[in-house]
């Protein structure tokens, strides 16, 4: 049976809200947790963990849905937008909102939004939990034997000639005849990126970053390639509340 996944709806008219409400009460594994008109009232909700999906207008007094989705995108909070102006369809995927709805909404066109939503929500579930216990399995090179680690514990991912070195938080240092690409790709998680073409680091141990490097509590410095940084610094941008 799937979870029930709770929905959050923002809109500066009732009707809209109305309307998606009674459209969501037909569609099994979805409740409202809550309707307003009010964007600060909503901030404040989805940072006490009181939704799974958000569901919100664009052009709404106080600051607009935009604004509202990139303030949560640390969150991985699911965002549907539906809004009348369909100008802003391709705006709102810049937000990596998942769907966008052209009001009035069809009983088609939320349920589909809500399973892109569920989707999503279940893919970044295990962080929003730090007990689950999300675990990659590595083979180490010169042993006959698979290693455990939880991604979360990463610091950072070294490409040094034939192997790969996967350095942890404890110290610990896994290596691997593993390529680099295929390593990522098996440790690939939203908090682990690319800046370097031998180097991926979790943002989440991150102490500072400067003009050439990222900077670890234990010292550690991780050069930024060039080429990767634009691309790194718009990330953390996204990721980051001001």
């Amino acid at each position: 049976m799937e979870d029930v996944l709770r929905i959050g709806l923002l809109d500066d008219e009732e009707s809209p809200r109305i309307l998606l409400s009674e459209i969501i009460a037909l569609i099994p594994g979805y409740e409202i947790s809550f309707s307003t008109d009010d964007p600060f009232l909503t901030l404040e909700l989805i940072k006490n963990g009181k939704i799974d999906i958000l569901i919100t207008d664009i052009m709404i007094p106080g600051f607009s849905g935009l604004e509202l989705s990139k303030k949560i995108l640390h969150l991985d909070i699911p965002v549907i937008i539906c809004s009348a102006h369909d100008r802003f369809g391709v705006e709102s995927f810049k937000v990596n909102t998942v769907y966008f709805i052209l009001k009035p909404p069809s009983f088609f066109e939320v349920s589909f939004a809500l399973e892109k939503a569920r989707a999503t929500f279940i893919k970044y579930k295990p962080l929003a939990n730090p007990n689950f216990e999300d675990i990659v399995r590595i083979r180490e090179y010169n042993e006959f034997k698979i290693a455990l680690i939880k991604p979360t514990e990463i610091q950072y991912i070294e490409q040094k000639e034939s192997f790969t070195w996967i350095f942890l938080e404890s110290g610990k240092t896994i290596t691997t005849r593993d390529k680099f690409y295929n390593t990522l790709e098996k440790i690939e998680r939203p908090y682990i990126f690319r800046i370097h073409r031998s180097f991926a680091v979790n943002y989440l141990k991150m102490r500072y970053l400067d003009q050439g490097y990222c900077h670890f509590d234990n010292g550690v410095r991780i050069p930024i390639g060039s080429t990767y940084r634009e691309a790194f610094e718009n990330f953390l941008q996204n990721k980051t509340v001001i």
